[in-house]
């Protein structure tokens, strides 16, 4: 795997000094971009997200043309005419800077992939929940229980019982006539909701764990998989809605 780090690209295993603060703590900051196998898609957005995050934590960000080079990493692992997924690393180095390595892997997915949720075990809130940190343990071994469950992911939980998103996608949920988007400020600002928002109407409302039984739809959202139904959270059942998921999915892939 070819991938870009400090001006060059290398070809080797990425390596990190054990004195940073990204190999000692997880810090930093990272975005995952689908490339459609003509464009990255909305690459502007993934920058945006990861530059505001790192200001709000008090980075400075390096100035790189960040486009063209992920399009000379795809280039050079030869995923051109791909679907593939970008990911930009911004690790934090020993002196506090910011030291972006850039990736590209094949990307392949299920169409027709509808998912089964389960709730945590503990709820958990914290403002950094609302930035894209590599220190992504509680995430990672929420989902790593939910799958051992035999589920596809995993819906946090704020105080109250109150529904966030999942590990990985924010979660959308549909009464036939609107759609309502839990989580409030708790929530990762995601880009494919956003998109989301262009095409449907949806609300902002609070969910609890306990009351997902009032809603006929649930959906999860991302830039990989794009809107997909949702079809049990727990024991409660949902039906798939594949024409919301379908319109959606199109502009979040540029299709």
């Amino acid at each position: 795997m070819t991938y870009y780090r400090a001006g060059k690209f290398h070809d080797d295993g990425v390596t990190q000094n054990i004195a940073a603060p990204s190999f000692r703590f997880g810090a930093g900051i990272f975005e995952t971009i689908l490339f459609n196998g003509s464009s990255l898609c909305f690459f502007n957005q993934h920058l945006s997200r990861m530059e505001t995050s790192l200001e709000k934590l008090g980075f400075v960000v390096p100035q790189l043309d960040y486009a063209e080079i992920a399009m000379e990493v795809l280039a050079k692992n030869g995923l051109t005419d791909a679907v593939s997924r970008v990911n930009i690393f911004a690790l934090i180095d020993e002196n506090e800077a910011v030291d972006p390595v850039i990736t590209a892997a094949p990307y392949t997915y299920d169409p027709q992939k509808c998912f089964r949720l389960c709730t945590v075990t503990d709820s958990v809130q914290h403002p950094l929940l609302g930035h894209k940190t590599m220190n992504y343990m509680y995430n990672w071994l929420q989902r790593r229980s939910a799958i051992q469950k035999g589920y596809d992911d995993a819906v946090l939980l704020s105080r109250d019982n109150l529904i966030t998103e999942t590990t990985t996608a924010a979660l959308l949920f549909g009464d036939g006539e609107g759609f309502c988007l839990p989580g409030g400020k708790m929530r990762l600002p995601s880009i494919a909701l956003e998109t989301a928002r262009s095409i449907l109407p949806i609300y902002d409302c609070s969910v609890r764990s306990y009351s997902v039984g009032n809603f006929r739809y649930a959906y999860v959202l991302n830039s990989l998989v794009g809107m997909r139904p949702v079809t049990a959270i727990n024991g409660t059942m949902f039906m798939p809605d594949e024409r919301s998921c379908k319109a959606v999915t199109d502009k979040i892939w540029g299709r």
